[in-house]
This record gives C-alpha cells, structure tokens and sequence, in this order.
C-alpha cells in the first residue's frame, strides 16, 4: 500500500513537472532571411528548419518567418547590417558579403586552399573562434553554424583545356580571394551579381564565371558556356547568425535547444551539398543522371597533375600572400597556427 502511495505521488510530481519544463523554452517567431530561394540550401534544409524542423522540436514554441534573398531582393552586402539593426533575427550571410571584418571572415574559405569538403568543413570548425570575436564586435551577432555549397569550378565560354589557357581570361569571382586567383593564373577578375552572369556571358563582358556545379545548372550557366573546367577553388561557405540582442534575451534553455538543432542543421547541409555536387557535374555535362532537369552539353575538363600543381602555386605565392597583408601579421599569425599547420600551409605577406 505503501508502495502505491509512493508511486502514485511520484508519477504525480513527474506530470506536474513536465508542463514546467516545457515552458522553459520561450515562445517565439523570429525574422529569418535566408539564401536563394531556387537553390538547394533554401529548398532542402533552410526552408523545412524554420518551418518544421525547429517548430516541431520546440513543441511548436519557436518559430521562423524565413524569407529568402531573392524574394526581399537584397544585395549579399546588406544582410548583416540589416541583422545589426534588428530587423532580421536569424540570417544566412556568406563571408564573400562581409565587409567589415572582411578579411577574417573570408579566411574560412581562401581559394584553393580546401581540398574537399572534409577539409573545408575543418577548416570553418578551426577558424569560428576568430570569427566568432568579428561578429560578436562588429556585428552584433553570434555564429551558431555554418554550412557550404557545391565545389566551385569554372564555366567557360569555348575550349579551355586546362589552367593555362585561363591567362588572359575575364573571370567572374565571388570575393577578393577568388579575385586573387585568378590574379595568380594571368586572369583579370570581373566581379558581377549572380543574377546578372548569364548576360555577361552571354554578351562576352567575361569569357567564364566561377560558382558551384548546381546552382550554375539551375541558374542556366551551361547555356551560354561551353566548357565546364573542374579545378576546385573553394566552397562558398556559409554561416548562420543570430542578432545578439535577440539571442541574449532567449532563456538558456531556448539557446541551448536552438544551438542543438543548429548543429544538425550544419551537419545535414554539409553532407547533402556535398551529395550535390556530383550531381551538378551530371547536371551540366551529361556524364550521368540528373534529377532536377534536362542535362546539358558542357564538355567536362578534369584538372591534370600540372593544374593541381600550377593551383599550389598560385595559392601559396600569391593568395595567401595577398589575404595576410589584408588582414594584418597578428591574423595571419593565428591562421598559420590554427589552420595552416595542419595542412602544411604558411600565410605570409610579401
């Protein structure tokens, strides 16, 4: 009888403690802006996280009103001076975008350093510490995640059969690093908006473009390219962000429960984008199946040894040089230490 009691009134404490847990988590919508809305960042994991994913494991408490860059037809540039102002929550920015800070920021994906997606990841992982202190002072935010998209390779218009015949070339870059690069290789560099390349190739303002191997499918670059040349230079990585004014009124709970599932958010990102890439190539040059469209007709260049080689040493004489007289010896100092002696890899300027 005793015994009954006892159960009875510890079942009827865990009851009554379960309501009381569950409103440790606060209930919120927040303003999200995330990437573009054609592209599988935004279709397959962005779009179902704010949706879904952080609803359902919130128990419905926490909420995002996600929109997508292309639907607010913002430049890449305004993203985080909008977050600062409080007028987004959450965003999605990528380090190409970020101008103050810059040259911290952009050291999560120097060209031509990462050689696969493994190491790319590895080195965001290494290098959020001194990220982490630029968003936290400059832009009143806190990282909680990061996420890539497809190997970036060059599309070109005619026959290119490898790094030589890109001397001389008009490059459409990302950000300064890829700018560097192609700097390296003879190129000149042409920075233009991702909307606006196709025109450009089209009219021959540039004769190739750099971005990754599906959004240049679905953005119809193999349309006005001839040549798909697979030299990586980098995976445009990303990073989640949270307004720090917004994320310090959240309960310890709420923040833990959001840095939880941001981690499976980067996780999921970073292997399905992966996945993608292959299929991009598909994609673009017909060399294999492709579920999102009609395959194209690009002619698939792999690099040789001696592109591999020439890539080498346009990073290491040129690239990472440039990047540590932009961002200073005491930075360059702390990515040798923290990246680059794991790869062999010394920034130092000229």
């Amino acid at each position: 009888m005793v015994r009954s009691v006892i159960a009875l009134a510890a079942a009827g404490l865990i009851a009554a403690a379960t309501p009381a847990a569950a409103q440790t988590i606060d209930k919120r919508t927040f303003n999200v802006i995330g990437t573009w809305n054609f592209l599988t960042n935004w279709q397959k994991l962005e779009q179902p996280f704010w949706a879904k994913d952080l609803p359902g494991a919130s128990g419905g408490n926490l909420k995002g009103n996600i929109k997508s860059i292309t639907e607010v037809n913002l430049k890449g540039t305004e993203v985080l001076r909008l977050l600062k102002q409080g007028v987004f929550d959450f965003a999605a920015a990528l380090p190409i975008y970020v101008e103050d800070g810059a040259a911290v920021i952009e050291a999560s994906d120097i060209s031509g350093v990462a050689r696969n997606f493994k190491m790319g990841h590895d080195v965001v992982k290494a290098w959020l510490p001194e990220m982490q202190k630029v968003m936290k002072e400059r832009h009143g935010a806190i990282i909680l995640g990061s996420f890539p998209f497809p190997e970036q390779v060059f599309y070109c218009r005619g026959e290119i059969k490898g790094i030589e015949d890109l001397k001389g070339k008009k490059i459409r870059v990302q950000g300064t690093s890829q700018g560097d690069f192609a700097a390296a290789v003879g190129a000149s560099s042409v920075t233009i908006a991702f909307g606006e390349v196709v025109p450009a190739l089209e009219k021959g303002v540039v004769d190739c473009g750099i971005t990754g191997t599906m959004p240049g499918y679905k953005a119809k670059w193999s349309e006005v390219t001839d040549t798909l040349f697979r030299l990586p230079v980098g995976y445009t990585v990303g990073v989640w962000v949270a307004n720090l004014s917004t994320w310090n009124k959240l309960s310890k709970d709420t923040q833990a429960l959001i840095e939880k599932q941001m981690q499976g958010l980067e996780e999921r990102s970073w292997k399905t984008i992966e996945a993608e890439t292959e299929e991009g190539v598909a994609c673009n040059t017909g060399t294999g199946p492709c579920s999102v469209g009609p395959a194209g007709k690009l002619k698939l260049v792999l690099p040789s040894e001696a592109d591999i080689k020439a890539r080498d040493k346009a990073l290491n004489e040129v690239v990472l040089a440039r990047w540590a007289k932009r961002c200073g010896d005491a930075c360059a100092a702390k990515w040798n230490e923290l990246v680059g002696s794991k790869y062999g890899l010394t920034a130092k300027a000229n």
